[in-house]
């Protein structure tokens, strides 16, 4: 079956964190939305006729979780990600993977401990730390052969020093880097040999071309997963971040008994009953129309590259590997921080996650979201170029 990505869906007036929020978030209704990660695509037609099919069903009671759905759970990571686990290792948080990475940071560590995080990255990861009371240790990410990689001297170094706990995205958020087993394992092993935990932010993973493909922490062995919590959710690859899921991975049976312990304390150890419809039928039947939507969005990559080039060259792309995210350097405009976000809002009227907010090297860029309809992107593109033209 084709699925159908060109055509624009109005979501306006649904109340869209992405769409509705314009006037309270950036002060103007007339801007393009480029910057909330998700997807202005349809959802797949298996997803959407499952939720219609349960919402048909007059009564929304609480909901569990049975064999079905751990069997789709199960069958993905298997058959997406080459990943067998055992049901026994999985815990599960419905409210997101930024709860379940918060309720395990607190559950590892204490206020004043040390917590390493490589950046720039997605600003919920750090702020967790910075919020909780913990101390932030910053390793960057540095541009090698034309990409980012890790700073394993500085990252190794930093881990030594009495750190607790590495946080970090895989693939990562915001540059859209692919990592590769090589340098996960390189990663790994530097923080067992520090005894440093890792939680490891997986939501992007599905959505990652051939060309790219991921690596699961889940993959590097018996050892690392003791050492780990590994999360993944339907929610970016399947457009279902409404539904707020997450499937957790945690091997060591006393860690995993704290958490669900915590998940039980505060009731959110039940998933949302449409978002258990939704994911089920994504993870068993979903698997050809989220093919489609990496294929379409690569395409839009490579329109947005080529019109950066020949348009727009003081704006530079980062080759994005994976999500549908991509790192705008844009160290050529007279702008930083908090001006070049303003100058992009006023003058294109297109609104971006700004660069700052993913950390200090993160000024001179623009977070953009190239999931939606060509005509979309295009359009967001000419009024940046007249913008720029100006200057």
């Amino acid at each position: 079956m084709k699925y159908d990505f060109d055509t624009p869906v109005d979501r306006r007036g649904t109340f869209s964190y992405k769409w509705d929020a314009e006037a309270d978030y950036f002060g103007r209704e007339d801007v393009i939305p480029m910057w909330v990660a998700d997807m202005d695509f349809p959802c797949a037609p298996c997803v959407v006729e499952a939720v219609q099919q349960r919402a048909a069903h007059p009564v929304y009671g609480y909901t569990i979780r049975q064999k079905p759905y751990y069997d789709a759970v199960l069958g993905w990571l298997k058959k997406r990600h080459g990943f067998t686990v055992s049901q026994e290792y999985l815990a599960f948080a419905p409210p997101g993977v930024i709860y379940a990475m918060n309720v395990m940071l607190r559950i590892l560590t204490q206020p004043g401990d040390r917590v390493l995080v490589p950046m720039p990255n997605y600003d919920p990861l750090f702020d967790m730390v910075t919020r909780g009371g913990r101390q932030l240790v910053e390793t960057p990410l540095v541009w090698q052969d034309g990409r980012y990689t890790f700073n394993y001297e500085d990252l190794e170094a930093k881990a030594a020093s009495g750190v607790k706990v590495l946080i970090f995205s895989s693939p990562h958020n915001p540059t859209g880097r692919v990592w590769t087993r090589e340098e996960l394992d390189r990663l790994a092993q530097i923080c067992l040999k520090h005894g440093v935990f890792m939680l490891v932010d997986e939501i992007h993973c599905d959505f990652v071309p051939r060309s790219h493909p991921h690596t699961t922490f889940g993959l590097l062995g018996e050892k690392v997963l003791q050492h780990s919590m590994i999360c993944y959710s339907a929610n970016k690859g399947f457009n279902l971040g409404g539904l707020g899921m997450a499937t957790v991975v945690l091997a060591d049976d006393d860690l995993r008994f704290r958490f669900n312990e915590e998940m039980s304390i505060a009731q959110t150890r039940l998933d949302n009953i449409f978002g258990a419809a939704a994911l089920m039928a994504a993870y068993t039947q979903g698997e050809e129309w989220l093919d489609q939507a990496i294929e379409y969005v690569e395409k839009n990559k490579e329109y947005l590259a080529q019109f950066l080039q020949t348009r727009i060259p003081r704006i530079k792309m980062i080759p994005s590997e994976g999500t549908y995210l991509v790192w705008l350097d844009c160290s050529l405009l007279p702008f930083r921080g908090l001006a070049l976000e303003h100058f992009m809002l006023n003058e294109s009227r297109v609104a971006f996650c700004a660069g700052y907010e993913f950390g200090e090297q993160g000024e001179a860029f623009l977070r953009m979201n190239v999931a939606c309809p060509r005509s979309i992107l295009k359009q967001a593109l000419e009024q940046m170029e007249t913008a720029v033209n100006k200057l």
